[in-house]
């Protein structure tokens, strides 16, 4: 009965942090939808990626068909494994010995494609939006 509870959330676990990633990403777009038809000053003027928790790897980049933001996202991921052969043996569970935090950095490039120097659509490059 416990190993079948452990399988299950391996399985749940992995769901909800896509589940979690593209609400995220809903919010983002919905919040950038407003920058459609602005120019790209306008945009680089009024963005702020900070107040979604995103941290800023290096100034935009501007071209002809677009104006690009890259930004990170640090993602710690718990480190440790429940014992299961003592778990098991005993009729109990073992709480997770922790063994600290591997922290992922995950990059994402924002693009606001340009027509005119005018942002014409948003598309999203990487894992962190």
């Amino acid at each position: 009965m416990k190993i079948n509870t452990i399988k299950a959330m391996i399985l749940v676990i992995p769901i909800l942090s896509i589940a979690c990633a593209t609400t995220s990403q809903n919010k983002l777009n919905q919040s950038l939808q407003h920058y459609i038809g602005q120019s790209a000053d306008q945009v680089q003027q009024q963005l702020n990626l900070n107040q979604f928790g995103f941290k800023i790897s290096a100034a935009p980049i501007q071209t002809q068909e677009k104006l690009s933001h890259t930004i990170i996202r640090h993602m710690p991921i718990p480190m440790g494994t429940p014992n299961l052969g003592t778990s098991i043996a005993m009729g109990t569970t073992n709480p997770m010995q922790s063994k600290g935090n591997l922290n992922i950095e995950m990059k994402c490039q924002i693009n606001f494609m340009l027509r005119d120097n005018q942002v014409e659509s948003i598309e999203y490059v990487g894992k962190a939006c």
